[in-house]
């Protein structure tokens, strides 16, 4: 063998270009991808009337790959939870010299600007929350989220103003904002059923104003204003 092959020979392989990262984006879109088939398959028959089994089938992976993504059936419908906490939690981290409400309340504005998914009333949104009223098991697993947003929220609220964890003003301001955008996202629910089509955000927007303002006034004189 030349010389020059045998150098190239010698001369490890390099290693393919972010092999992690590509295995977490195939894991994304496998578990997007279960998600969207199982929510389809919940609007055309109900939820109950579906298996995980079904989701399985349709999805062409095994019912352990399903668990393996979605330890809930439930989970499956709600796929999104954990980016609220998410959003919420860099809110608060990037808040700079905002106060934490104040940068919550940005947020919101910016959700609303950017007709983010969260926020966003056309048909095929309310299609999928009459899935959960129509469901006795989404409804129970819808109320036990909005439990974990506004315990996390009130803890989050809490760690940005250096007060305890357990700080009942913290809690007091979640369950105030959590509270106000639950209302307000059901009355967007409601015009947009009677619209059937896109409805303006502005009335959204003041419901949540007047949540906002409600929060700020509990919590005027701490650091959370």
């Amino acid at each position: 063998m030349p010389q020059n092959d045998r150098q190239r020979e010698r001369r490890p392989r390099a290693p393919s270009p972010h092999p992690d990262g590509l295995r977490e984006r195939k894991k994304r879109e496998t578990r997007q991808l279960i998600s969207n088939i199982a929510t389809e398959l919940f609007k055309e028959r109900g939820f109950e009337h579906v298996t995980v089994d079904d989701v399985a089938a349709a999805a062409d992976v095994s019912k352990v790959t399903v668990f393996n993504y979605f330890p809930r059936k439930e989970d499956l419908f709600f796929d999104r939870s954990d980016d609220v906490q998410k959003l919420l939690r860099d809110a608060l981290d990037s808040r700079g010299r905002r106060a934490p409400v104040a940068a919550l309340r940005a947020l919101a504005h910016t959700l609303v600007e950017q007709r983010h998914g969260f926020v966003k009333m056309t048909p095929g949104i309310a299609g999928f929350w009459k899935v959960v009223a129509d469901s006795p098991a989404l409804r129970a697993r819808a109320r036990e989220l909005s439990d974990e947003v506004e315990r996390d929220l009130g803890r989050m609220l809490a760690a940005s103003a250096s007060a305890p964890e357990g700080d009942p003003l913290a809690r007091l301001v979640a369950a105030l904002l959590v509270g106000t955008w639950r209302v307000a996202f059901r009355e967007a629910l409601r015009r947009q059923r009677s619209a059937r089509a896109a409805i303006s955000p502005e009335p959204f927007l003041e419901l949540l104003e007047r949540g906002f303002t409600a929060a700020s006034a509990a919590a005027r004189g701490s650091a959370y204003v």
